[in-house]
């Protein structure tokens, strides 16, 4: 259970993250080296790296949830 637990607030902590930086990008539009929409506005705000980490945390997060749910005792 403390594992679970334990997965819940990376999950929490990567969407968290993740929203804000979507929430900064879409507030923000703009245009780099030609690319618009919303990998345009991350790029120019230099929020891609963060975003991409920030969604890599939470999948690790829900994997760790979802592994301790359905592991077999």
């Amino acid at each position: 259970m403390k594992k679970f637990v334990f997965g819940f607030l990376v999950a929490l902590i990567g969407l968290v993250f993740s929203a804000f930086g979507f929430i900064y990008a879409i507030m923000h539009p703009g245009t780099y080296n030609n690319i618009g929409g919303l990998l345009g506005s991350l790029l120019c705000a230099d929020l891609l790296t963060p975003f991409i980490v920030s969604m890599a945390v939470m999948i690790a997060g829900l994997a760790i949830c979802a592994y301790e749910a359905y592991r077999g005792n």
